[in-house]
């Protein structure tokens, strides 16, 4: 591809959150800034009734104490009270600890207890767990219902907080809305996902989080009147920064989905034009379509492609949704971007979902860099990389480790120091990933440092790439490639653990007229396993796997907990040659 300059697009000014909810307020007033499904109707919240209920929340919490740099905690489903609390807290200097909703008990309570969290808000589920550990908190004071159900005098309702808040608001009677934010303080505590079994606590300022959804902003013409479709969770930097306060902040709609298989449906219903998402959620909507366009025919398909392959390269016009009109007006008629993050997305899956007229770019970030520090662009992409640098980001390859400086780089760990003096080196944060930068200034990733497989003849193995090959296969639901339980130093032979797709089985033996088993599922997978590794240098190749027929347990942003299987899996299924 010919190396194309960047376009940089204007982008609002504002330095702090109730900055930009001002801005947003002046500019888009009565525009929607959320959607909401309530009792099976979609309920607008506009941009005017946002700030004043996140002024209103914001006195409501000055009351009960709320001050500058207290910890506030809070768990909940993606729903825009969620919201209206983080800008709440935020807007208040206080600092907001979002929780993983899907946490145990115990790491719930690590969370509560390390941050010494003064005020809880949740919903219903989360507030019911909290309550059981109350005698265990000694700092909380308040936990505060987003159900609105009050059946313990320690629980307060959130309504209630937020009229009483009104009326202070309305009265001016508070000090809130006039607080002088400070937007280097720390502005949230974020606990990474811990693929490798570690979480610390990473703190974000506002500075942070504005500088690196303005440089985003800055490089893709996404603007008022956008709709996105909101699936991941909240609590997550790469939903918060780009799927909330960037849309929030360039006066766009965010539409909260039901849940995951009512995506389809959801983004016909709100005609969303925009789709945040990880690999997983896109492999899936791409094969979901292949299957259904295999059920009626490839020929029509292959006809559509080829017609919409010659327009192109002769009149350099893109036809590629009229031609298949009818699956975008499955998914609304407007969607028109999918951007991917959290992992890096198979080329094949961008690539078919652009030929149906889908734009997919993909970006790589962590939560220590608020988080996206590289992107592909709309008109300039590679689908194998992740991206080019965001304007503000700059890049070093240290013996093969991605470093970057810039704005958007955390202030810190959380009350940890030394885990930060080991990642932040001379103002360059290591970001413990391994990769390289092309000619044309575009970023490959290789794979976790951590992961890294050394050989025993000093080569070394990137889990990674392997991974993508074994996943290629459609026997192969997913996999996880490492040196096995018998390595110390160096590895002797590339393991892996396999999940099976059990539904390509069934319909693939059944019309061999056979019943599923384990022995034809080992046997099956052994040839794929060889299969796929054959594009492989040798001491790359899998020499013994197991089988694990459940998925495997992931993270919110749907990585593979990784260390929770590679220090107890002995392999099973013997060495295929």
């Amino acid at each position: 591809m010919r190396k194309l300059e960047d376009k940089f697009y204007p982008v609002e000014p504002f330095k702090d959150f109730r900055e930009m909810l001002l801005n947003s307020r002046q500019k888009w007033g009565t525009h929607p800034a959320f959607m909401e499904k309530v009792d099976n109707e979609w309920r607008p919240t506009t941009f005017n009734k946002l700030f004043y209920s996140v002024m209103s929340l914001g006195c409501g919490l000055r009351s009960l104490g709320m001050n500058r740099q207290m910890n506030v905690a809070f768990a909940s489903e993606n729903r825009i009270n969620w919201c209206i609390t983080y800008l709440a807290v935020a807007c208040g200097n206080a600092v907001c600890v979002p929780i993983d909703k899907e946490l145990k008990s115990q790491e719930f309570f690590h969370i509560l207890y390390t941050t010494q969290t003064e005020i809880f808000v949740g919903s219903q589920k989360y507030v019911d767990m909290v309550l059981e550990m109350t005698g265990s908190l000694p700092h909380l004071r308040h936990i505060i219902n987003m159900d609105d159900r009050a059946e313990n005098s320690m629980v307060l309702k959130f309504t209630d907080i937020l009229h009483d808040g009104s009326r202070l608001f309305d009265k001016d009677a508070s000090d809130y809305p006039y607080t002088v934010i400070e937007p280097d303080l720390p502005t949230c505590i974020l606990f990474t996902s811990g693929t490798t079994g570690t979480s610390k606590g990473v703190m974000l300022s506002q500075s942070n989080i504005i500088a690196d959804l303005r440089a985003m902003l800055q490089v893709i013409p996404i603007r008022h009147p956008e709709v996105f479709l909101s699936v991941l969770p909240l609590h997550h930097t790469y939903e918060c920064t780009c799927g909330f306060l960037g849309p929030v902040s360039h006066g766009m709609t965010v539409a909260f989905a039901e849940n995951l298989k009512r995506i389809p449906d959801n983004l016909q219903e709100v005609h969303a034009t925009i789709l945040l998402g990880v690999p997983l959620l896109y492999d899936a909507i791409y094969r979901r379509i292949m299957e259904r366009i295999a059920e009626k025919g490839m020929t029509k398909f292959r006809i559509g492609k080829g017609i919409a392959s010659f327009t192109e390269r002769l009149f350099h016009k893109n036809i590629r949704r009229q031609v298949f009109k009818a699956l975008h007006e499955r998914f609304g008629g407007r969607l028109k971007l999918l951007i991917s993050g959290g992992a890096a997305i198979s080329p094949e899956i961008t690539r078919g979902l652009r030929e149906l007229g889908l734009t997919v770019i993909q970006g790589y970030g962590l939560t220590e860099t608020s988080p996206v520090i590289t992107l592909n662009r709309v008109h300039n992409f590679k689908d194998d990389s992740a991206g080019l640098p965001l304007p503000g980001a700059e890049f070093k390859i240290d013996n093969g480790e991605i470093c970057v400086r810039g704005p958007m780089v955390m202030l810190g760990y959380y009350n940890n120091p030394e885990a930060t003096a080991e990642v932040i080196v001379d103002g360059w944060f290591h970001t413990g990933d391994l990769g390289f930068i092309d000619a044309d200034g575009f970023l490959f990733i290789q794979g976790r440092k951590k992961a890294v497989i050394v050989t025993a003849n000093g080569k070394n193995v990137y889990p990674e790439e392997i991974e993508y090959q074994l996943n290629r296969s459609p026997f192969i639901l997913e996999s996880l490639v490492w040196e096995g339980p018998d390595a110390h130093k160096y590895c002797e032979e590339v393991h892996a653990i396999i999940v099976p797709d059990i539904a390509y089985f069934d319909q693939y033996l059944t019309k061999q007229g056979k019943k599923i088993s384990e022995h034809e599922v080992e046997e099956i997978l052994k040839q794929e396993v060889q299969k796929q590794c054959s594009r492989l240098a040798n001491y790359k190749r899998v020499q013994r796997f197991t089988v694990q027929w459940e998925e495997f347990e992931k993270t919110t942003t749907r990585k593979i907990k990784r260390y929770l299987y590679t220090s107890k899996i002995r392999p099973v299924s013997g060495k295929h040659e």
